[in-house]
């Protein structure tokens, strides 16, 4: 089984009012068609560059799964029709850095957005 990367804009709204069943969902159409969950997790919420079915603002949900190949196009097109997912991008994962990624989602974000610290040089003279 090949190893997928999703991401998952959500609608805002109803991940406010149950941040469990929006993310249930997206597990639930993974597993009707054959897929298996392997790290899954919030990413960001943002403001989108344009309106998309309505809405300025977006919940990102980042997805790590293996799915048999057939069930990829059949999961994009319930995707598409479902209410509670604004957007979707599926890519698939290169199998020599699958590992790699789905162990930086389960870690979260203990590495990421540390802010920037000025690089030592010479002191101005």
């Amino acid at each position: 089984m090949a190893v997928y990367e999703g991401m998952f804009i959500l609608d805002p709204a109803k991940y406010a009012r149950d941040p469990a069943g929006a993310a249930k969902q997206v597990a639930d159409m993974i597993g009707q068609h054959g897929g298996t969950i392997l790290a899954a997790r919030l990413w960001d919420e943002r403001k989108l560059a344009y309106p998309i079915k309505g809405h300025k603002k977006g919940v990102y949900w980042l997805t790590y799964f293996s799915m048999p190949g057939g069930g990829l196009t059949a999961l994009e097109r319930q995707c598409e029709i479902s209410d509670d997912i604004i957007r979707k991008l599926v890519l698939k994962v290169d199998d020599r850095i699958a590992d790699a990624l789905v162990q930086h989602a389960l870690a979260g974000d203990s590495g990421a957005r540390r802010p920037a610290t000025p690089a030592a040089g010479p002191a101005p003279s």
